[in-house]
């Protein structure tokens, strides 16, 4: 990611949670006001500046703690095309099924979201619409969009410049 496109970077709870205040901040200027027209909802024309991207690796470690820092993103997440939000959030499948009660989590499940279900235990139980993990060998998984599944394979090319 190039430093003049992040924002921030949270190695720990209270670095993420002081990222996310500020990003509720932003997100709460451009709620839509009450007298917006159905027109200027599709073009998104009462806010401007950059679409935000959060990106959470290892989300099972970040909402671990007695206090999930993503928390208080729950509530902005069903309004998130309209303000420009995106979210990426990773976590391994091992307890997922018993996470999708964390806020978080639980609106992306009600929203149905999109992911990818990569190798896991099917014992989960469904964790993207009506879904579970699969065995599966390593880089293959399943793209879950508006609850169809379809086979994928995830490559990763490594960073210019670096030894494999």
């Amino acid at each position: 990611m190039p430093a003049a496109h992040l924002a921030g970077y949270a190695g720990g709870a209270a670095a993420a949670a002081e990222h996310v205040r500020d990003l509720l901040r932003v997100l709460s200027g451009r709620l839509p006001p009450a007298d917006l027209t159905v027109e200027e909802l599709r073009q998104r024309s009462w806010w401007s500046g950059p679409e935000a991207y959060v990106v959470v690796d290892d989300y099972d470690l970040v909402a671990a703690g007695m206090e999930n820092p993503m928390g208080p993103l729950a509530e902005y997440l069903a309004q998130a095309r309209d303000l420009g939000l995106h979210v990426l959030l990773a976590r391994r499948t091992g307890g997922a099924s018993r996470a999708l009660f964390e806020p978080v989590l639980m609106a992306l499940k009600d929203l149905n979201t999109q992911g990818i279900l990569l190798n896991g235990d099917p014992q989960e139980g469904s964790l993207l619409g009506d879904h579970r993990p699969e065995r599966l060998r390593a880089g293959r998984g399943v793209l879950v969009r508006r609850n169809q599944g379809v086979p994928v394979q995830v490559a990763w090319v490594p960073p210019e410049g670096t030894l494999t």
